[in-house]
Parts: structure tokens; sequence; C-alpha cells
């Protein structure tokens, strides 16, 4: 199947997106399953409060930690993932093993091109952006 459909290999998938699987003849939609949690959660939890806020304490920081241009870097990234998001979708309505393994091979370049550099660089940022964030010993002053 790997050679089939041209695509990674399964230790590759397995040690990139920290998941098992079970013996089954549905082994595509397995795999998809598990990157696309993977990657969808990642995209709730991280790329979506930082992009669009929320009212998390943790997000009036960090929207002001990141560039207007690292912003728009990563609501493109945030395209790429809804675009598999929805194929996904589909896949789980009409499920199709030529179709699941064009997901698989897809999102893999993809994650490989860019997302996972991208993300990497965007968490490494905040990260030393938390380290580094002081409060300003500033004491308002009133005239009275």
């Amino acid at each position: 199947m790997q050679d089939k459909f041209k695509l990674p290999q399964l230790n590759e998938l397995k040690e990139t997106f920290k998941f098992e699987l079970e013996e089954n003849d549905k082994i595509f939609d397995q795999i998809r399953n598990e990157i696309s949690e993977r990657i969808f959660t990642f995209t709730e939890k991280i790329i979506e409060p930082v992009i669009a806020g929320s009212e998390s304490y943790s997000c009036i920081f960090e929207q002001e930690m990141l560039t207007d241009e690292e912003r728009q870097k990563l609501f493109d990234i945030y395209k790429k993932i809804q675009v598999l998001k929805w194929e996904n979708n589909l896949l789980m309505l009409h499920p199709d093993e030529k179709k699941a393994a064009a997901w698989v091979k897809k999102t893999w370049e993809i994650w490989n091109s860019e997302i996972e550099a991208e993300l990497s660089k965007t968490c490494k940022k905040l990260s030393s952006s938390w380290g580094n964030l002081r409060f300003k010993n500033e004491r308002p002053t009133y005239n009275g």
C-alpha cells in the first residue's frame, strides 16, 4: 500500500504524530484519524487563540508577542489546516481508501514543508517572550 500510494514510511508517521494502529483493513482511515486529531487539536488550542484571540489571560499577552507578519503566517497555515479539516470531514462522510491515502500524503507533505517549522518557530518565540516578559514598576500619580 505504501508503494502503491507513494506514502511516507509508516514508522515516520507514527513517530511524528505519536500514534499506534490496530490491526485491521482500514489502516488509512486509522492513520487519517490519528493525524487529524493531533493537527486539529493543536490548531484549536494554539493557533486559533493566538490569531483570533480568546478570553484567556495568556492570549492578551501572546497576541502582542507576535508581529503582524508572524500572525499572518500563522493564519496562512491555519487556512491550509482548515482545508485539510474539511477534506477529512468529507472522508468521514464518504470513506474512500485512495482518497484517504492521498489525504495522508498531502498532509504529510504540508506538515514537513511548512506547518511543523512555522509552528515550532512560533512556540519558541512565545516561550522566549514569556520568559522575558516584565511589568514596568510604575505607580500611577494622582493630581488631587
